[in-house]
């Protein structure tokens, strides 16, 4: 295999197990897997990781997006679309928060997800994970002294480490808390209807 599938085969994948919303083996040990065994070149794995796992993530946002409303209550739409809402007028701080988030190793799926049923500008989004995930891919994979000796032990693994299980579970669970938390209420997200007298819903 040449060089050149080898580095698509990767991104590939990276780009597969970002789509995924939960229980995936973390991008960087993915890309340290190929980096290792492949002996590819880590600065175009890295970019081209960034750009494939920036990818799958909006894709995963959009896909949250469009089902979102077709299978969640409409108090949980309500306050997502209200955190959101709140959210859209911070666009400095959402892009430094999401830079910020990226540097580190924690799972990024539940942020996407909340990004897409929030309605937040996914440019701001995407732009900062991707500039935070260049680093912080490049960082991990160079440092990364050993790797698991295949694909499938590697994916195993995310279901045997413990560590990762309750990072996942975590990010679930807050998932889950921001959509039950009444963010218009609590951050006075003026409601449609409020303007013209009409009651805002309790």
């Amino acid at each position: 295999m040449s060089r050149v599938a080898q580095l698509l085969l990767a991104w590939g994948a990276v780009f597969l197990i970002n789509l995924v919303p939960a229980f995936m083996p973390p991008t960087w040990s993915m890309l340290a897997f190929f980096l290792i065994h492949f002996d590819l070149p880590l600065l175009p794995l890295a970019l081209g990781g960034a750009v494939a796992a920036t990818g799958g993530r909006v894709a995963l946002a959009l896909g949250t997006r469009y089902l979102g409303p077709r299978l969640l209550p409409a108090d949980v739409r309500r306050n997502l679309t209200d955190l959101g809402t709140w959210l859209s007028t911070r666009r400095r701080w959402v892009g430094l928060g999401v830079l910020f988030y990226s540097f580190g190793p924690i799972p990024s799926n539940q942020l996407f997800m909340a990004a897409g049923l929030g309605g937040l500008d996914l440019r701001v989004v995407a732009g900062s994970f991707f500039v935070g995930r260049v680093i912080s891919y490049t960082f991990f994979s160079y440092t990364a002294n050993k790797a698991v000796e295949s694909l499938s032990d590697l994916f195993a693994g995310t279901f045997t480490h413990t560590t990762t299980l309750l990072l996942e579970v975590a990010s679930l669970g807050i998932l889950v808390a921001l959509a039950k938390l009444p963010w218009g209420r609590l951050l006075h997200v003026p409601q449609a209807g409020a303007s013209d007298g009409t009651p805002t819903p309790p």
